[in-house]
Order: C-alpha cells, then structure tokens, then sequence
C-alpha cells in the first residue's frame, strides 16, 4: 500500500508540471532547467541551446557554428528585441580579442545569474539573443566591422 502511494504522489506530480517544463542537463551541469533555442546567422551559422536553472541561478549553454569568417573570441545573451542591439547580460566565454579560437563547439555554465535575468528571460524569451562574435585580426576587408559583421546571432525561443 505504501509503495501504491509513493507511485501515486509521483506520477500526479509528473502530471503536474507544465508541458514544456522537462528538466534538460546540458554538459557542465548538475542539474536541469528549462530549455532554449536559438538558430544563428549573420557571417555564418550556427545553433545555441540554453537551459536556464533559476534554483541554482545557473544558465548552461551549448553553442555549435559554422562557415564563420574569423575564428571566434566571445559569446553571450544579450537583452534586446529582434533587430535591436542591447547589452551583454549572461556572458558564455570570452577567450579575447587577441586570442580567438578556431573551435566550433563551445559548452558550459554560466552561475550567479541574477533571478530578475532569469525570470525576464523566461517570461519573454524572444526580448533576448545569443550572440557569437568573431576576430577579423588577419581576414580579408569582407568580414566586416569588429563586433556586427564579425558575428552570427539568434533570438531565444522555446523549443
């Protein structure tokens, strides 16, 4: 009888948690959290998957790219609408200008993100963007300016 309770209590509380709330481990993480996509382009392609775990104030990131001009030097969320450039808010990496790398798979947490971060990007997930920036240090005039040609960005969205 105790164990028929015990499955019970699980499966209603399985039952209970919203459709789009399956607990996701991205690599460099202990825990789960609710996902994100997002699907790069600019000078080149790429995808971004976020899980944000606002109990651990953690963000956890996989970025993927390719057919970039220049090898990369930072990545990140940004707040900001489609078509509008805003602030860094969650930083990913950032290995410096002078020291871009030719990688094209990049994973890992970000901690201590502050809960107000976390709730606005889970309340309106398309006012937020991830962004790849690249070095043009050595590239042909073509890549483009510093930061915006350098750069493949994508909106965050539920999967």
């Amino acid at each position: 009888m105790k164990r028929l309770l015990i499955a019970s209590a699980a499966v209603i509380a399985a039952l209970a948690l919203p459709a789009g709330a399956a607990a996701e481990r991205l690599p460099d993480s202990n825990h789960g959290g609710d996902p994100f996509t997002a699907t790069l382009a600019g000078n080149g392609s790429g995808m971004s998957q976020v899980t944000i775990n606002p109990g651990q104030g953690e963000v956890c990131w996989t970025v993927t790219v390719a057919d970039l001009t220049a090898p990369v030097f930072a990545a990140h969320i940004h707040r900001g609408a489609a078509g509008v450039i805003g602030p860094v808010v969650v930083p990913f990496f950032n290995t410096g200008f002078a020291t871009p790398s030719t990688a094209t798979s990049f994973a890992g947490c970000t901690e201590n993100v502050a809960a107000d971060v976390i709730e606005s990007i889970q309340d309106d997930p398309a006012g937020w963007y991830v962004n790849v920036h690249t070095s043009c240090a050595g590239q042909p005039a073509s890549c483009g300016p510093f930061f915006p040609g350098g750069a493949v960005r994508g909106q965050l969205s539920h999967p």
